[in-house]
């Protein structure tokens, strides 16, 4: 494949991705409903995953360093200890649900990434967060798969190759971090601003 053909890819499925503009919403109340955000994939969406939880715990934060409110995230896909402990002693369908069990709350926040929507260990651990009353965000390609369908709220790009997937779900994280970080931009100048109008 040439270079101008993986572009013009790329191009194309930006033009197609769609998501659940309630995402937003979600991942900004989070601060103030005191949720944990928790983002697991495989493969490459492992490394995407990872990078959500990066930019969410710093990058998405209004003045970071004197900034103490901040969004709480957590990567799944990152403790190599204990995943190798449960893929060898249980199965690794169980690395995702396992680690919820330990730390998730009722009205917490799980965000998977799976380009297929069908990995069993991502579905586990869907089904394990929904049964406990926690909010489910699927983030998909290809048809959408499983994971499309138990998710309460979902980003989808439609298109049957990895690599074209895993780059939209990279670029919708990193979109992720510029809404949530200039949304409290946002909010600070109203709240100046209002303050200003009072003292008049």
């Amino acid at each position: 494949m040439k270079w101008d053909d993986y572009k013009e890819q790329i191009k194309n499925a930006l033009d197609a991705f769609e998501f659940d503009e309630n995402i937003l919403h979600v991942l900004k109340n989070s601060i103030k409903n005191n949720q944990t955000i928790f983002v697991g994939g495989n493969g490459g969406s492992a490394a995407i995953a990872s990078h959500y939880v990066c930019d969410l715990s710093k990058g998405a934060n209004k003045d970071w360093s004197a900034n103490f409110k901040r969004y709480k995230a957590i990567c799944l896909s990152s403790n190599l200890g204990y995943i190798t402990a449960i893929s060898n002693d249980e199965h690794y369908e169980e690395v995702f649900r396992q680690q919820l069990i330990n730390l998730a709350k009722p009205n917490d926040i799980l965000v998977m990434i799976s380009s297929s929507g069908n990995s069993p260990n991502i579905i586990k651990a869907a089904e394990y967060a929904k049964s406990i009353g926690m909010i489910v965000i699927g983030i998909s390609g290809f048809e959408g798969g499983k994971l499309k369908q138990i998710a309460d709220y979902t980003a989808h790009i439609r298109h049957n190759k990895y690599e074209v997937c895993e780059n939209i779900h990279d670029i919708f994280g990193q979109f992720l971090a510029v809404y949530l970080r200039e949304s409290a931009d946002a909010e600070h100048s109203t709240v100046m601003s209002t303050k200003s109008r009072k003292k008049k």
